[in-house]
């Protein structure tokens, strides 16, 4: 239930929240529609129903209908350009078939003309239709199938108040997001990194020979760093706008760390590489830190390392005995969320002796 105030100051309850679950087109061929969304512009479909609807998800929870007209006309009404209906219709959809009449009739006190009342749908729902002043057309809509049911569930978990992302959440969702998307502003904060890096130490780490190193680089270095690579690009024989291009992305990033691994003089060969993985699960611990605080990351290797400038531009006059470098990591904020890339299920990388799937 919305609560809101009148004008006169009264606070007033209302059955219909503010927010649209459901745009339904009209389309003339179902199937050329699908072609163009699906096929086209690669929107996955929710659910078929082949010739009658095609459901798109664009939203956790908004809908894209594509309804022949067909199917429309009988349900709605009539379509043309000047007597009937816009050929589409906005949903609200409710969690319970009691309150597709609440909401109706809270429409129809605002002064909304109730076009079909509510009814049992052959599509299993329960329904009903009014027109706003413009004449453009609202379903009220109770939908017990798959997809009704997950969106009902999407606005339950919007409502609630934002929680903390879970371990799980957290590994899950992190992705590499590249230097030329990340973005700096007053909600990037700097001292998180520090923060991070004390996450990133308390990696499983074998003898405990902590051998990881961190180095926090300020704008000026970083700055330093992408005309040594711009310059080891040159030296490699990449072209020149792509030489330009990496240059000004790297120039452009927010922030870099730097981490290392050092081991012990004389350390055994199986030392050296328990060194190298801790370090690599210490980068892991600070990008996972990193992103539950929104703060992005790209984990590079590039072979900038190899330029004689980059250990002066650290504070060495070159590589500490027993160093090497593990993760130059770019952060900052994400212009846009990153996609999963993997590729395989975890059935064709697991062998399950346990529950009889190996």
């Amino acid at each position: 239930m919305l609560e809101h105030e009148a004008e006169s100051g009264a606070r007033i309850e209302s059955p219909v929240d503010p927010r649209v679950n459901f745009i339904t087109l009209a389309v003339a061929d179902v199937g050329a529609s699908r072609k163009f969304y699906v096929d086209g512009l690669g929107w996955q479909p929710a659910f078929e129903a082949p010739g009658e609807v095609v459901f798109i998800r664009l939203s956790p929870t908004l809908v894209l209908s594509l309804w022949s007209a067909a199917g429309f006309e009988a349900e709605v009404g009539p379509l043309g350009p000047r007597a009937g209906h816009p050929p589409f219709t906005l949903a609200h959809n409710v969690p319970a078939r009691e309150l597709v009449d609440e909401a109706l009739a809270a429409a129809r006190a605002a002064g909304a003309t109730i076009l079909e009342p509510a009814a049992q749908r052959d599509w299993g729902g329960y329904s009903g239709y009014f027109t706003d002043p413009d004449g453009f057309a609202w379903e009220v809509a109770y939908n017990p199938g798959a997809v009704g049911v997950a969106l009902m569930e999407a606005v339950a978990a919007e409502a609630e108040p934002t929680a903390e992302p879970t371990a799980v959440d957290v590994i899950r969702t992190r992705r590499s997001v590249p230097q030329a998307k990340l973005t700096g502003g007053p909600a990037l904060d700097h001292r998180e990194v520090v923060a991070a890096v004390e996450s990133a130490r308390w990696a499983p780490n074998h003898k405990r020979t902590e051998p990881w190193r961190f180095y926090l680089l300020d704008d000026e270095r970083i700055a330093r760093l992408a005309g040594l690579w711009g310059e080891q690009l040159e030296r490699t024989g990449s072209k020149p706008e792509r030489v330009e291009a990496k240059r000004r992305d790297w120039a452009g990033v927010p922030g870099v760390l730097v981490v290392t691994c050092t081991s012990a003089e004389g350390a055994e060969e199986t030392t050296r590489r328990e060194d190298y993985a801790a370090v690599a699960c210490a980068v892991q611990n600070l990008c996972l830190h990193l992103w539950s605080k929104g703060i992005a990351t790209k984990w590079s290797t590039a072979t900038v390392t190899e330029h004689e400038g980059f250990w002066p531009l650290l504070g060495h006059e070159r590589a500490p005995d027993g160093t090497r470098v593990v993760a130059l990591i770019f952060y900052g904020l994400a212009e846009e969320p990153p996609k999963p890339h993997r590729k395989l299920p975890v059935e064709h990388v697991l062998v399950d002796h346990r529950h009889g799937a190996g």
